[in-house]
């Protein structure tokens, strides 16, 4: 696994949703502590968002397969920066956006297709 960015070859977002990865307080050897930033801070959270969801919403197959729809369908965008009026990062860069685990958990309504895709590779027929 890699932490590059951008459409997959059959243009699924890459990366699927945002995680906070970046001047994370994170545990180190020693018994210590440091911030830390990177993919290595982001896929804990996404791993610990995602226990959270088996935990409410039972640990069912059904759950499973609508987890990446839901955490998609969830997440708030994010900023260039912090100062308003900046545009939004772009889709290959931030997915469908960061993941609201607040949100995600107490949603009522799941949307079916979490992305649009434009790539149809599998019915194409060529003239």
């Amino acid at each position: 696994m890699n932490s590059r960015y951008g459409p997959t070859n059959d243009f699924y977002f890459k990366p699927a949703v945002a995680a906070p990865g970046g001047g994370i307080l994170s545990t180190v050897p020693e018994n210590g502590y440091s911030v830390l930033s990177g993919t290595s801070m982001a896929t804990p959270f996404v791993a610990g968002v995602s226990a959270l969801l088996f935990e409410s919403k039972g640990r069912t197959v059904n759950v499973a397969r609508t987890a990446r729809t839901l955490f998609e369908t969830t997440a708030k965008y994010v900023p260039s920066n912090l100062t308003d009026g900046d545009p939004l990062q772009t889709v290959t860069q931030q997915g469908a956006g960061l993941i609201n685990a607040y949100d995600a958990l107490h949603a009522t309504t799941i949307l079916s297709k979490g992305e649009l895709l434009l790539n149809d590779t599998v019915n194409f027929k060529p003239a």
